[in-house]
């Protein structure tokens, strides 16, 4: 994702008439492959791209998700979502949508296995390692939504500070932390 969004840069410098017309971001077909559908495995991956596509929703138009069907475990009769099913509705449900400005004092560190080679000039993820963090606004902005996610084995704290805005006493907390990284949702096994 964040790779799109430089060489998104890059064309602006190669086409001077993108600085007066933008063409956002139309990403198609885009989804990890390597473990079943229904393992939480994969969940901090695409949860992961989520945050990049709303750290720069300013060029990310739409991005359509390969094989929609992954987000289920069905029979002939039945149906549940799979761990990146319940992803995708958790944001589409509870996310804002008007992002805000997440800034640390700890960088991402460069990957060591960049995909496909290409790594980012400025790698990908929030200035809060090993903690990624988006945060937007609802529509009516009555409430801000802070996703956080924690890659790492061990459990991690973070502190937050908030400039210009003031907040009640109560908040909802969702997770999606399974005991285990191979948890599954499997149709019949719930």
């Amino acid at each position: 994702m964040k790779t799109k969004v430089e060489a998104y840069h890059d064309y602006l410098e190669l086409i001077p008439e993108l600085q007066e017309k933008k063409v956002p971001i139309a990403l198609a077909e885009w989804a990890y492959s390597g473990t079943p559908s229904t393992s939480y495995k994969v969940v901090p991956a695409y949860a992961w791209g989520f945050h990049e596509m709303i750290r720069h929703s300013d060029l990310y138009y739409m991005a359509n998700f390969t094989c929609a069907t992954s987000l289920m475990s069905m029979t002939r009769t039945d149906a549940i979502l799979t761990p990146t099913g319940e992803l995708f509705k958790l944001y589409a449900n509870q996310f804002g949508t008007i992002p805000v400005t997440v800034s640390g004092n700890s960088p991402q560190p460069a990957p060591r296995y960049p995909a496909g080679g290409q790594a980012p000039e400025v790698h990908a993820g929030s200035d809060t390692f090993p903690l990624d963090v988006v945060a937007a606004f609802t529509e009516d902005r009555s409430a801000m939504t802070i996703a956080v996610i924690n890659p790492s084995d061990s459990e991690q704290t973070l502190n937050l500070t908030f400039k210009d805005v003031e907040f009640g006493n109560a908040g909802t907390l969702w997770r999606m932390a399974p005991d285990d990284i191979n948890a599954q949702n499997v149709i019949g096994q719930e």
